[in-house]
């Protein structure tokens, strides 16, 4: 973490716990967390304090760990759509990413949005069909006579 996000991070969680807590100690005594990890997470910055209890510590006062170099918000819906992203198989993944590469440009604006996210869609099965060679020629087929399809629309 850059030193301004460890302050930052810090002050907001200090900030919570006089707000939520009334006092370090309370805080303490409610979450199991030594009194002297949290005084020195606050006063020292979260840089030297273990993931986990960081994790412990935010969620505990409900604030949402945020990656400020590009804007992206961990909530709890994010962190399972992620967990669920990643139980996928290979055609599950292809088709989250076709979706969402349509529902980016859909909510960007793109007045030919469908098109585009087809266009995404055949590059993404192109490169899954260079990346591996399939075990099942009739599945191979089917993904050919799928972009094929597309392609003619």
């Amino acid at each position: 973490m850059e030193n301004s996000m460890i302050t930052e991070l810090a002050a907001k969680i200090e900030e919570e716990i006089k707000k939520q807590y009334k006092s370090i100690r309370q805080f303490s005594i409610a979450s199991g967390i030594p009194q002297t990890t949290i005084v020195s997470a606050v006063k020292n910055g979260v840089g030297g304090t273990a993931y986990e209890t960081v994790v412990k510590i935010c969620s505990l006062l409900h604030i949402e760990l945020i990656n400020y170099d590009t804007h992206l918000v961990m909530t709890n819906d994010v962190i399972d759509m992620v967990n669920m992203f990643n139980a996928l198989d290979e055609k599950g993944e292809h088709a989250v990413m076709a979706f969402m590469a349509m529902e980016f440009e859909r909510c960007s604006g793109s007045i030919d949005y469908i098109s585009r996210a087809v266009e995404q869609s055949n590059e993404l099965a192109e490169r899954k069909i260079s990346e591996q060679k399939s075990q099942n020629p009739y599945e191979m087929i089917n993904i050919l006579n799928n972009q094929q399809r597309n392609e003619n629309r």
